[in-house]
């Protein structure tokens, strides 16, 4: 079954992932920040990370980094969830060599529409 890890800090933001993902069958793994993060990716090994990029102990371009050294998650989508203007997200991504960007708050037909376009089928 198809896992997607949120690492965000918001409990609401993470409530409406999760309806979301579970709605389609999907797995859906939370992480409340980057220590948390990079921790439960290396023992779950999702198949998509959704990444916010404020979080309160490092941020979302630290944890993608961290991600990327690891051998096992090389080949994991990342993409970037976050209220961040888009000129700025998506530069971020470009920067970190990130897969995508969602803005916050996200639209459900975008969401889908770029989850779908990594997740296997």
């Amino acid at each position: 079954m198809t896992k997607i890890l949120l690492v965000e800090d918001i409990e609401d933001n993470a409530s409406l992932v999760k309806r979301a993902v579970k709605a389609k069958g999907f797995d859906f793994i939370w992480a409340k920040n980057a220590t948390e993060g990079i921790k439960v990716a290396l023992e779950e090994i999702p198949d998509l990370i959704l990444l916010d990029l404020g979080l309160p102990d490092a941020d979302g371009q630290t944890l993608s980094t961290w991600i990327r050294d690891e051998k096992t998650l090389w080949d994991i989508p990342i993409i970037v969830m976050t209220a961040w203007p888009e000129k700025m997200a998506q530069q971020t991504v470009e920067a970190y060599q990130l897969d995508g960007y969602l803005g916050k708050p996200f639209n459900l037909k975008k969401f889908w529409e770029i989850i779908d376009s990594f997740i296997q089928k």
